[in-house]
Formats: structure tokens, sequence, C-alpha cells
């Protein structure tokens, strides 16, 4: 029970099950915590030992939507998910509308984009997220790939746009400064976290997605 417990916290968290041996002694740490409330006495290698014999058989229930008990209440369980978007706007120039972004935990240099909103198409969100953030009505957004991660249960996916055709004068918002800078100058700002693998989506056809998970307290990317 509390070993299904702690691995369904874990995937629930991290949007996967525990693969790597550092992450199995994480989710182990967890369980002993509650054997020794418990005032339970087993040595701490035979729980660890005992929790990868059986790892894959909870990690297959946790997938099917199984509960603690076993039992399957839907093959395929909703799942919460955060649609977003983020656009490149090319002048033409070399030059890209940058945005300073404040506030929040989501701070540094980036591209304009925000949330997708309900009764609308990806295309139209990303359409009106840059005239909103910059004052440019972008034509014809041309989608390079998308960016995701879990947070909290949530999959945040964030549909990656480039957009050279425009009409209309930057203008800053609530969100921030906007302003033209070249490409080569962008990159060399205080970007706002994940910003390199989004340039790599925009500017490689054979990239198309990376993913984003928490590995010990520390983030990866693994692109594709």
């Amino acid at each position: 029970m509390w070993m299904f417990e702690e691995t369904k916290r874990y995937h629930d968290k991290n949007g996967k099950c525990p693969e790597k041996k550092d992450e199995d002694t994480s989710i182990v740490d967890a369980v002993y915590d509650r054997i020794e409330k418990a005032e339970i006495w087993i040595p701490y290698g035979e729980v660890l030992k005992h929790y990868r014999s059986i790892k894959v058989k909870l990690c297959k229930r946790i997938r099917h939507g199984a509960d603690a008990g076993g039992k399957i209440h839907n093959q395929h369980p909703n799942q919460r998910v955060k649609f977003m978007n983020m656009c490149m706007v090319s002048d033409g120039h070399g030059n890209v509308a940058a945005l300073e972004k404040v506030g929040g935990n989501y701070q540094g240099t980036t591209f304009p984009g925000g949330h997708v909103e309900r009764n609308e198409t990806f295309t139209e969100a990303v359409i009106r997220e840059v005239r909103e953030e910059t004052g440019l009505v972008i034509e014809n957004p041309k989608l390079c790939g998308i960016y995701h991660w879990f947070i909290d249960s949530v999959h945040q996916i964030v549909f990656i746009y480039q957009a050279e055709k425009y009409t209309g004068e930057l203008q800053s918002s609530e969100e921030g400064q906007v302003f033209w800078i070249s490409e080569k100058d962008f990159l060399e700002k205080d970007l706002a976290p994940g910003m390199q693998a989004v340039i790599q989506l925009i500017h490689d056809d054979t990239l198309s997605e990376c993913y984003l998970w928490n590995e010990g307290g520390c983030w990866k990317e693994r692109l594709s």
C-alpha cells in the first residue's frame, strides 16, 4: 500500500514512473519514513530490495489507472492539461520581437505568448496573445514544435510558433517591455527558462518536441 502510494505520488508529480536507481531510493526513503512512524522495524535494505522486485508491477498498475487495491477504474484515466503558446516574430532583417517578462515565477527575456482560452483554436490563441503583448497582428504563424512538462499532475503543453508576416508597431504591455533585437544578441540576454530549447525547435527541422522532467530536484530536457 505505502509503496504504491509513494510511487503514484512520484508519477503524478513527474509525469512518469521512476526509472533510475536514485529515483527508487527517493521513493523508498518516503516509504521508510512511514514505516518508522508506525514504529515498525525492518532493515532499509530489505525494503529497497522488495520495492525493486515489485516496481514494474506497481508502475503497470498506475499506468492503467488502478487504485492501491489493484482495481482498475479507467483504462485511460482523464488527465488535466494546460495549453499554451509562444511565438518568435521576425522582422525580415534578422531581428526578433523580444519580451522582458516581469513578475510571477517565469521571468527573463522570452518571446510573446500565453494561454489558450476556451472556444478558440490554437492558431487564434497565439495570434491573440502576440497582439495583446506586442501590438503586432501576425499572419499565418507556423507551428514548429511542442514543449511540455508536468507540474502537480497537470500536463503543461506549449505550442511553439514562428511568424514572419505581421502588421502594426511594437507596443509594450503589462506583461513586460517588448523590443526588436537581433537573434544573436537575443541569445546573449538573460533568457527565461527553456528558451535555448525553443530556439532549437524553431530552427532545426529534425526536431519537433522537447520534454522537460524533474530528476532529483533538477529539471532536465530531452529534444526529439
